[in-house]
């Protein structure tokens, strides 16, 4: 409601008014009346009132000087005077100071709501336009925000040059020599939005990065990286600046409340110029696998943690990470080679061979077991009872048995998973043709989709992840309806929002957001663009026609 001030010396009148009028029927809220100017005025700087209604002859400050000191005061205020027919002169100088309307005494009821219910539709006319100016305004912001973030996660992934990035950027980043990044991660994403829908994804990571953005300015890039990860980009004019600049950002983000977990990892500070912040990139990238080992809700130092010994408990020399993606591919002669290697390893050295071997074999063990969880294959249907098998594995007594014991159980998997392969591939290749037939049904899911093929969800979501270009079921999901939704836009016959609803998108806000989000702008604008392009080709064919015209004649 807007907020209203009386102000008269006739008690009589000020009551009269104040009972008389239907305040909430017009929209409007009494919120002081004032016996003189002077009160009227220390009241208006604490209320702020939208309308002020008030007598032209007061006591210490009469209606014109109020009118004047409100003119500085609150120049938007819409002013309403009362007066008698005698005071008609100073009615005119209030008018040369733009009161909206006056009224003669004694105060009549429906002309003065007649008057009240013409400035509130003032007032809403102004509240909406500048909402509209405000609102384009945001949209402006947003759209350029959207854009330089899709400039730089490309070039962050290697599909921009560095003069491309440096040529489209603002001057105060294309003339910054220092930079650094922080990754910031939900953890356990993967975990957190298993069951969700495409939507309630959307929305549960904007709620992150509602937060990342509250806390930008001018010095900060958002870029969107995947699974639950942002890159935050910052620039600064020295590396102490710079560092204090970050270390304040993550405790602002550290005190904000939100109902999630995040880990962050700042990259060391880097030098000669805003194309350096891929190497920013990279760093933190690295430190990844340092950030699952150290644990959920860390902040990680690049720059600490390259330094420090984050070794496998395991002896140096062995290279953990090949034994893990040999097993992930669940091919015999990889593994076979692989542990093969190590075994020969072991009888050359010099370390408590039975102590070792028995730590590689279990986390061997340990891997392998977490990998067929991973991708939801039935464990007891290789092993009826996984612990006894581990128990035997590990009552071996010689080198030789137990790497041998643990080749056997690997070699029963592998076997297993080649078998299963082919069943899997076509489940998943079933599961994509399905999609493509029913993408415009909003409520499809996973589950619908596991149903149809005949698996279970869990299976299902863990074979796309393998199989299709390693894309979530949401991701695959998403690309297909905005394949057909920017096919439909090219075709110029829909609008949006009819777009929206043939692609499976009940909400067009929440359409047009994600189709800005992917592709770099709004459906509106991308038909446009489309549209526009068509009648330039047009136009060019019908040039062509007419110079080939033109020559036969000759």
């Amino acid at each position: 409601m807007y907020r209203v001030i009386l102000a008269d010396d006739e008690e009589i009148i000020r009551e009269g008014v104040a009972r008389a009028v239907g305040w909430e029927a017009l929209g409007l809220l009494l919120v002081a009346v004032a016996q003189d100017g002077e009160d009227a005025l220390a009241q208006a700087k604490d209320l702020r009132p939208d309308i002020i209604i008030t007598d032209i002859r007061m006591p210490r400050m009469d209606g014109l000087d109020l009118i004047r000191a409100l003119r500085e005061q609150q120049p938007n205020c819409k002013i309403v005077i009362l007066t008698g027919h005698s005071e008609f002169d100073y009615a005119r100088t209030a008018l040369q100071l733009e009161v909206s309307d006056y009224l003669l005494k004694p105060v009549e009821l429906m002309p003065l709501c007649r008057v009240l219910i013409r400035l509130r539709r003032e007032l809403d006319t102004q509240h909406s336009e500048q909402s509209e100016i405000q609102l384009l305004h945001q949209q402006a912001q947003t759209d350029g925000r959207l854009k330089q973030q899709r400039l730089f996660r490309r070039y962050l992934a290697g599909q921009e040059s560095a003069e491309e990035l440096v040529a489209s950027i603002a001057p105060r980043w294309r003339n910054t020599m220092l930079c650094a990044g922080v990754l910031v991660q939900i953890d356990d994403f993967d975990r957190l939005t298993e069951e969700m829908d495409e939507e309630t994804i959307f929305t549960f990571t904007q709620r992150l990065e509602t937060l990342l953005i509250s806390h930008s300015n001018e010095e900060i890039q958002i870029i969107e990286n995947d699974n639950g990860r942002y890159f935050v980009l910052f620039i600064g004019e020295s590396e102490d600046e710079l560092r204090f600049q970050i270390r304040s950002y993550i405790r602002r983000l550290r005190a904000a409340t939100i109902q999630m977990k995040y880990t962050t990892i700042v990259s060391s500070v880097q030098n000669g110029g805003i194309a350096h912040c891929r190497q920013a990139y990279d760093e933190v990238q690295r430190c990844v696998d340092c950030a699952f080992l150290l644990g959920a809700g860390q902040d990680i130092y690049a720059s600490e943690t390259m330094e420090a010994d984050f070794q496998s408990p395991l002896p140096a020399g062995l290279d953990m990470r090949r034994i893990t993606q040999a097993l992930a591919g669940f091919q015999k002669q990889n593994i076979h080679r692989e542990l093969t290697e190590i075994t020969e390893s072991i009888r050359k050295t010099t370390h408590n061979s039975y102590l070792f071997t028995s730590m590689l074999v279990s986390f061997v063990y340990g891997e392998v077991i977490k990998l067929l969880d991973d991708v939801h294959c039935p464990i007891q249907s290789i092993m009826p009872e996984p612990m006894t098998a581990y128990s035997r594995l590990m009552a071996c007594q010689s080198l030789d048995s137990m790497m041998g014991e643990l080749l056997r159980i690997l070699d029963d998997i592998c076997d297993f998973w080649a078998e299963n392969a082919e069943g899997n591939q076509n489940a998943v290749e079933r599961a994509m043709v399905y999609m493509q037939e029913h993408y415009s049904n909003a409520k499809l899911s996973l589950d619908m989709v596991a149903a149809a093929v005949g698996i279970s969800p869990t299976y299902l979501s863990a074979l796309f992840k393998q199989n299709a270009k390693k894309q979530s079921f949401v991701s695959y999901l998403t690309e297909i309806r905005l394949n057909h939704a920017q096919y439909l836009l090219r075709s110029g016959d829909y609008r949006s929002y009819e777009v929206a609803y043939m692609c499976g998108y009940d909400n067009s806000t929440y359409f047009s957001t994600i189709f800005k989000r992917y592709v770099g702008i709004s459906p509106s604008d991308y038909r446009r663009a489309e549209t526009e392009n068509r009648r330039n080709m047009k136009g060019s064919d019908r040039n062509v026609d007419s110079h080939l015209s033109v020559s036969l004649l000759k």
